[in-house]
């Protein structure tokens, strides 16, 4: 399993970070768009690394007419990169009916429309003779609570070369509101709430994957990780200040990584990679104060907001880099 993650680009540089991030033993970052693979690119072939490249895709205009959406000149720039790809992923976390919890759907005419465009690109690349993965970041909305796709999911899925799932740990209490860094500091303090959350997280991962066995499809984690605050400070009334306990999250994301690794064991190395969201705090995340209010969002780094590691990043990920 190959490790890797987003790194966002505020006060730091991508070459110093992405310099960091491999000597920490991840071999892999993951993008959004074309830009911002423009700008890794030299850092990323000079450390020997990888790209998850990222092409956006808007939900409204794919709904309306997915032609819309196909962008051959963007996929071609995408190849020209010259840098190892890991994959495509053809849009991120589509929704329809809102970004609220209980309002947002991932609906067939999204299925359908990114299994078209999908599809589209691989007879693109094929033509072309190149051979580079395609996909599209999953959230959970497109399965139940036990990790079973939803029916009108599997055309996209049979579109995907490699299903890739943002998939994390946590609950709707533990994403939104101030109330998510009380939830965080109790699984980081509380073994048993910790135990609970993360085998609701394997039962969920182990079915996904039982799916996907079936279908013979390789997984990749496109988005994984959790908060390391215990709690925060407000900062002039409108920065958010996580107070972290790296101690806690180190120990935390070792069994994380422990049930992860034991499950992929169990099948096989289906899952090819792992991108942690995200490499560095983020104090100005957009969904903080956005309409999802996700104050929590400026605590999921390995990294403090200085790019200094929470904990032995390198010792976390031996075992799979050796």
């Amino acid at each position: 399993m190959k490790f890797g993650a987003w790194i966002h680009e505020r006060d730091l540089s991508l070459d110093e970070q992405i310099l960091i991030a491999r000597r920490s033993g991840l071999r892999s970052i993951r993008s959004y768009s074309l830009d911002y693979s423009r700008r890794a690119v030299p850092a990323l072939k000079q450390h020997g690394m990888s790209l998850l490249a990222g092409m956006h895709i808007d939900g409204e205009s794919l709904v309306a007419d997915w032609r819309q959406q196909v962008n051959f000149e963007e996929l071609a720039e995408i190849i020209k990169l010259g840098v190892e790809l890991e994959g495509i992923c053809v849009g991120n976390e589509l929704r329809e009916g809102g970004d609220e919890a209980d309002r947002k759907k991932f609906t067939a005419r999204l299925s359908f429309g990114l299994a078209n465009v999908l599809n589209t690109y691989r007879h693109w690349l094929d033509e072309h003779d190149i051979s580079v993965p395609l996909t599209y970041a999953m959230e959970g909305i497109v399965f139940d609570q036990h990790g079973t796709f939803h029916e009108w999911v599997w055309p996209l899925i049979d579109a995907c070369d490699i299903v890739a799932i943002n998939l994390y740990p946590m609950g709707v209490p533990e994403w939104f509101t101030f109330g998510a860094f009380a939830e965080s500091e109790r699984f980081l303090t509380d073994r048993r709430v910790r135990n609970d959350r993360l085998n609701l997280f394997e039962l969920q991962l182990r079915q996904l994957l039982t799916q996907l066995e079936r279908a013979d499809k390789p997984m990749l984690f496109s988005e994984t990780g959790f908060p390391s605050a215990i709690g925060y400070q407000m900062e002039d009334k409108s920065l958010v200040m996580p107070q972290n306990d790296n101690d806690l999250y180190g120990a935390a994301m070792a069994e994380f990584m422990t049930r992860i690794r034991t499950v992929n064991a169990d099948f096989n190395g289906r899952i090819k990679s792992l991108y942690f969201y995200e490499w560095r705090d983020n104090l100005y995340h957009s969904k903080i104060s956005n309409i999802e209010q996700s104050p929590i969002h400026v605590a999921f780094g390995l990294c403090d907001r200085f790019g200094t590691p929470k904990f032995d990043i390198q010792k976390l990920l031996a075992e799979d880099n050796s």
